[in-house]
């Protein structure tokens, strides 16, 4: 064999090797977040990279009942739950890129979708659907769930 057999030889055994899939760890198995509210769900999920944010409302303190004054207090309150369940994991409403809102009346769109906006920086709004429905827990106006980012020692 010619040395420039061995070379072209040698340098596709090294393409070989380096193009090799490294062996695959074993997926993290998902990570669950107990709510503390009153009832049998987690308040989020850790699956892979992405934080899964249960559906939340907003319920007062004792998680009974939404926050009386209709849909803007309301959505307030649901924000500062769901603020608070990102902060709990190291996150904000930075690291969230998809939002799914169900409101009990769709024409309460442009309140919910003003106060919606005050929390996520301009140009860089999550994906979202807004569905109208009949009927949320609690008798609330609006819902919301959310995805966030968050990559395993990010």
């Amino acid at each position: 064999m010619s040395v420039r057999s061995l070379a072209c030889l040698a340098a596709f055994a090294a393409a070989l090797i380096v193009a090799a899939p490294a062996v695959a760890e074993e997926p993290a198995p998902p990570v669950f977040t107990p709510s503390t509210l009153p009832y049998p769900f987690s308040s989020a999920v850790q699956v892979g990279d992405v934080l899964y944010l249960s559906g939340d409302v907003g319920a007062d303190e004792s998680g009974r009942a939404v926050v009386p004054g209709g849909i803007e207090p309301e959505t307030r309150a649901m924000f500062a739950r769901i603020g608070a369940t990102l902060a709990a994991h190291g996150l904000g409403f930075d690291d969230v890129f998809k939002c799914t809102v169900f409101l009990a009346d769709m024409s309460e769109w442009l309140a919910f979708n003003a106060i919606y906006a005050e929390h996520f920086a301009k140009g860089r709004y999550p994906t979202r659907s807004a569905l109208g429905v009949n009927g949320l827990a609690l008798g609330a106006r609006v819902e919301m769930e959310c995805w966030a980012w968050n990559p395993p020692g990010g």
